[in-house]
């Protein structure tokens, strides 16, 4: 196979061959096969592909003419614009999922930031609650249910609440835990009781604003002969969209 890798003797090859190809530096192996610089096949070769690729675009034409494989200037002028013209294209439709694969892998890590950030407000906020019942319940029997703060759900629906002093103190169960939220809150709360020595505080949001509650965490207080204990966070993990 006389594929003419080697010869540097530019005598007899016109003038507009002795440039840089991009059509074969492009293509690679798959341009040397239709041209016949069978050397060019070393460009599927791992280790080799980059160079060889460079190699064929500084000397595959003039390679391509010596086999006889460019017999008309113009029709490969033609063909060459072609090649790359049809590299660029499926260039571009491989490069365009990629973006959207990428975009939406950082719309998920905002949204999931965003949403972790909203949750951590209902973690500390029971938190400290249960905290505040249970050196409550030391004191006596638990308090009955609360109302929710705030009433209802579409007040915190995509949105903050903003409560004031009176939400916490006009209701045994904030009072006497000493809970007063003075900030605005994504979650609405309330004290659920079981039992005069058990209950859990709750908390529920409606972060996409769709009406139903799509966060929930629950935080309970258990009391035994006056002793009262705090019990492990519960659902504190996204929910199931």
């Amino acid at each position: 196979m006389d594929s003419g890798f080697g010869r540097n003797d530019e005598r007899g090859v016109p003038q507009e061959l002795q440039g840089f190809s991009w059509a074969a530096f492009l293509w690679g192996g798959v341009w040397a096969a239709a041209y016949r610089v069978w050397i060019g096949l070393f460009a599927f070769v791992p280790i080799f592909g980059l160079i060889m690729n460079v190699i064929l675009g500084v000397r595959g034409a003039q390679w391509a003419y010596r086999k006889g494989s460019i017999p008309d200037l113009a029709r490969y002028r033609s063909a060459q614009r072609t090649w790359v013209i049809v590299w660029a294209a499926l260039s571009v439709f491989a490069i365009i999922p990629g973006i959207g694969v990428v975009s939406a892998m950082a719309i998920y890590g905002v949204k999931k930031y965003v949403t972790n950030a909203k949750r951590a407000e209902a973690r500390s906020s029971l938190a400290a609650m249960a905290k505040g019942m249970a050196a409550c319940g030391a004191r006596g029997d638990l308090p009955p249910t609360s109302a929710w703060v705030p009433s209802d759900l579409s007040a915190v629906g995509g949105k903050k609440y903003q409560s004031t002093s009176s939400d916490w103190s006009s209701q045994a169960a904030f009072a006497c835990s000493g809970f007063a939220s003075s900030g605005p809150q994504y979650f609405r709360y309330r004290w659920l009781q079981a039992t005069s020595e058990s209950g859990q505080f709750e908390a529920e949001a409606d972060l996409n604003a769709d009406g139903i509650a799509d966060e929930a965490m629950q935080q309970g207080v258990r009391c035994t002969a006056g002793a009262c204990e705090v019990e492990l966070l519960l659902g504190d993990s996204p929910a199931p969209r």
